[in-house]
């Protein structure tokens, strides 16, 4: 047997994918996370958590235990990740989760201590019908040319 606190569960609160149309996701969503509260699951999930949205401060309230964020990004870049990562953890969420930048960006730690530059997602679509293509042939930051070994063919070094 697996156990309940081997389990987690991911929700989306208000979320509009696939054309889903929900209403009472403030009362609906929070209420959910208390009951499940008493299961004993390892977390909550919230993908597209928007830590200013007054559902995520009240399934905050309500879940007692480990809660996942999945911050919405205005753009891949460190910074941005820095930024929504920080507003989350600030709101509350105990872990941040970075699908996308993960996938696109394999030493996405790396990038990050680094405050270097982020893979952009290529296609999303590619990420989930299988094969290597836009889901595991994203360039590694060793994998890329250093902007000081770039020459111009005219010039000096660019750097």
């Amino acid at each position: 047997e697996i156990g309940a606190a081997r389990v987690g569960l991911r929700i989306s609160p208000g979320s509009t994918v696939n054309g889903i149309e929900e209403g009472g996701t403030e009362e609906i969503h929070p209420a959910l996370a208390e009951r499940l509260g008493g299961l004993g699951l390892a977390y909550l999930h919230l993908v597209s958590a928007d830590p200013d949205a007054p559902v995520f401060a009240k399934i905050r309230a309500a879940w007692p235990g480990t809660l996942v964020a999945n911050p919405v990004l205005e753009e891949m870049s460190s910074d941005a990740v820095h930024r929504a990562s920080g507003r989350l953890l600030d709101a509350g969420a105990d872990l941040i989760a970075l699908g996308r930048p993960f996938l696109a960006n394999p030493d996405l730690v790396r990038r990050l201590r680094l405050d270097a530059p982020l893979n952009q997602v290529r296609d999303r679509y590619l990420m989930y019908v299988g094969g290597a293509d836009g889901y595991t042939d994203y360039p590694t930051l060793d994998d890329q040319p250093s902007r000081s070994s770039i020459v111009a063919f005219d010039g000096p070094r660019v750097v």
